[in-house]
């Protein structure tokens, strides 16, 4: 239960957990870990990185690049023809890369290779580049392949001109470039070369050879193109011509006569409807007329409602003469009377002049009955002319759908043949005053400085690369390396909770200093320091109050446990803590010698049960003062050979008994006790006591060429037994060709910790 209570407590089950978490991230700690772990072998990566660098810039021919500029201009060559109805034109960008192949194409290669004479040029034809080595190497490979394979062992044939010319556009494109410039028009072609001179020529002759092919390119485009639109200007002529003529024969063989966009029957037929409407309009109004002079002949309406009534001389003059008449009337009567002569005679007067008006009204109505009569006798008329005329333009309806249709296809082969005319015209505009769409902007002269091997390029480059191969070499050196380097790689594979670095120290036994009682005598060492800090992680251990049994072991010998255990006695003895050491290392009892031989003047005597070799009496228990420095005690130690007499004399290994009967009772009268175990590595009995302590602190201090799979198998060892590791102390020690500890040397004082 205890076993288990410290390990629940020390964290060792949570140590996988937490690691798991912890690898989960990389800090800055670790990456400055890694790079002071490695740094001999990146600086010496990185040095021969720039080593290289400047061997490669020594050992490289300069290379020159020779620049020529030209602008690709639409608008001189729509300016040249004239053309404003283009409106401004746009250069895509598809179309600048279409020039950019175009200038590095073969056609304009060859064409300059031929102006230069390259075949010849021994950088071209002697080319080192690892290209044309790795080409000229499968060449020659293949040809030998092919000699060795022939039936005679004639010599290949030497290569033909085309083959010649082949290797020589290859190597020339390699050294074109040609780029745009930003967002412009502006085309780049470089050419590099050993030789500044060269490189200036065939920039510019790359550029001229560019300008001139365009423009014979467009020349004979506009050729081919004059020939085309000729060519279908007479056979659209051709096509015009027939369709017009079969219009008019369509047009005869129909009858349809036709006066400027319409046919003459619909005209007419137009013509006559409009008539006769007008016709009926007019019986209309002569109807209603006659209508109104029978009404007024009757007596229903007064005359004045005829219009011709009104208007007519003769019935304004009787009506007039009636009025005069009627007004004499009324004064005859009233002067002589109603049955008077003058009376009677104006009566007869107004009686004529009435029938006067009423002849008059019968002779307009005779007008308008003849008007009735002449309007529909025309109604008639034309009612049977547009009869006559309606089904002509029936008959004609439908040749003239076919008509339309033919006309149509004339008008559309006019139409087109006026169309390819003009393009003609302006084809044949062109051919006589061509003009490119590319012009020189800036031409190509010698550079005075080089492109290649650029030193403030290449040397960091290397020094990168080679930092970045010291980086992969440092990286599998750490995956390959399985020797525990640091506590984290403990805690992460093993699970074992790592209390601290127990740094180097070198003990002088002149200066006053003991290695075993070394926490007293320099308490803000870096040694005290780190026990310090293992004592407070294994109080966080064990509850408070109750007595303590925790044994001191490592994987080999020579490791330091000795020296931390006895340092480790005099920290909780420091503390008023009631301690005793106990030497179960039964191979090699170093702290049972120390205390034999050196007395008390090492801090340590000899445990005696016998109550005369208990603790001074100014130790006290936990409630009494702490002890100084000046005033420490001594501890004492259980030896070896006391533990063995306690053993029964007839069995052979009667000291693991003899010592867990012991531990027992010193934990009675003990606060705490530190048991000085074996390695466990190769001593059973370590293994077999550590099942008697109630912790057990692991000594590490060959970690540098301990493996994590070493330490695994030597823990293996332990078997199925209830074993508690509080954790592991790193010891950080030093050996050395002038100091080697023998089996029963004990360098304790004036020397390095080593046990």
């Amino acid at each position: 239960m205890v076993v288990q209570e410290i390990r629940k407590l020390s964290g060792a089950d949570r140590a996988p957990q937490d690691s798991g978490q912890q690898a989960d991230y990389i800090s800055f700690r670790d990456i400055w870990a890694f790079l002071r772990r490695h740094f001999f072998i990146l600086a010496f990566c990185s040095a021969a990185g720039g080593a290289l660098g400047a061997l490669y810039i020594s050992r490289t021919q300069p290379l020159y690049t020779s620049i020529a500029r030209i602008v690709i201009d639409r608008e001189q060559a729509r300016i040249a023809s004239q053309d404003v109805s283009t409106g401004t034109i746009i250069i895509e960008t598809a179309e600048i890369a279409s020039e950019v192949e175009i200038v590095k194409s073969e056609a304009i290669a060859r064409s300059v290779i031929q102006q230069l004479n390259l075949t010849e040029d021994p950088e071209i034809q002697n080319s080192t580049s690892w290209r044309s080595t790795l080409r000229n190497a499968v060449s020659a490979g293949l040809s030998l392949f092919e000699t060795m394979s022939s039936d005679d062992a004639a010599s290949a044939p030497a290569p033909d001109a085309e083959d010649i010319m082949r290797r020589t556009m290859a190597g020339f494109l390699g050294r074109v470039s040609v780029r745009r410039v930003g967002q412009s028009y502006v085309l780049e072609i470089g050419y590099t070369s050993i030789d500044p001179d060269k490189a200036a020529r065939a920039a510019n002759a790359i550029a001229h050879t560019y300008m001139q092919s365009s423009l014979d390119a467009k020349a004979q485009i506009i050729a081919r193109g004059a020939q085309w639109i000729e060519d279908r200007l007479v056979e659209i002529g051709q096509q015009a011509q027939e369709a017009a003529l079969g219009v008019e024969e369509y047009r005869s063989r129909n009858d349809i006569a036709q006066v400027g966009t319409s046919g003459i029957d619909q005209q007419q037929l137009t013509e006559i409807s409009s008539q006769l409407l007008s016709a009926q309009a007019a019986i209309a109004g002569e109807a209603a007329r006659l209508a109104t002079i029978n009404r007024i002949l009757a007596g229903e309406l007064p005359d004045s409602y005829v219009s011709e009534a009104l208007s007519n001389t003769e019935i304004n003059r009787l009506r007039s003469d009636l009025g005069v008449a009627r007004a004499r009337l009324e004064t005859l009567m009233t002067r002589y009377g109603a049955t008077s002569e003058p009376t009677r005679a104006a009566r007869a007067e107004i009686a004529r002049l009435e029938a006067q008006i009423n002849s008059e009204l019968v002779r307009i109505q005779g007008v308008y009955r003849s008007n009735l009569d002449t309007a529909r006798a025309r109604e008639k008329l034309l009612r049977e002319q547009l009869d006559v005329i309606k089904g002509s333009v029936t008959e004609k309806n439908l040749a003239r759908v076919q008509l339309t249709e033919l006309e149509s296809r004339a008008a559309t082969y006019r139409r087109m043949y006026e169309s390819v005319l003009q393009q003609l015209i302006s084809t044949l505009q062109k051919q006589s005053f061509p003009i490119g769409d590319a012009r020189m902007v800036a031409a190509a002269t010698p550079p005075l400085s080089k492109i290649w091997p650029k030193t403030t390029l290449i040397i960091p480059m290397s020094l990168m690369l080679g930092f970045a191969g010291g980086l992969g070499l440092a990286g599998l050196r750490d995956v390959l390396d399985r020797r525990i380097s640091s506590g984290e790689r403990l805690g992460r594979e093993l699970g074992l909770p790592t209390l601290g670095y127990v740094p180097f120290t070198r003990f002088q036994s002149a200066a006053g200093k003991d290695a075993l009682r070394f926490v007293l005598d320099a308490p803000y060492s870096g040694f005290s320091e780190a026990l310090r800090g293992a004592k407070s992680s294994i109080d966080a251990v064990f509850p408070a109050g109750g007595p303590i049994v925790i044994g001191v072991t490592s994987v080999g010998s020579g490791e330091g446990k000795s020296t931390i255990a006895a340092n480790l006695g005099q920290l909780y003895a420091n503390e008023g803590f009631r301690v005793v050491l106990v030497d179960a290392s039964f191979a090699r009892p170093y702290l049972s010698l120390q205390a034999a031989k050196s007395g008390t003047s090492a801090g340590l005597r000899i445990h005696r049960s016998d109550g005369h070799g208990e603790e001074e009496p100014d130790v006290k228990g936990k409630s009494g003062k702490k002890v100084s420095v000046e005033d420490a005690p001594v501890l004492p130690v259980l030896t070896v050979e006391q533990i063995r007499k306690a053993a029964h004399p007839g069995h052979r290994f009667g000291h693991l008994p003899a010592l867990k009967s012991q531990l027992e009772a010193l934990r009675q009268d003990h606060d705490a006790v530190i048991v000085d175990l074996s390695a466990f590595a190769s001593s059973a009995d370590a293994r077999a006591a550590s099942a008697y302590v109630d912790g057990i602190l692991l000594i590490l201090g060959t970690r540098r060429k301990m493996t994590v799979e070493w330490l695994a198998g030597a823990l293996a060892t332990f078997g199925k037994s209830r074993v508690g590791i509080l954790g592991v102390v790193f010891n950080k020690r030093r050996t050395g060709r002038w100091w080697r500890p023998r089996s029963n040397a004990l360098p304790g004082r004036g020397g390095y910790h080593a046990m």
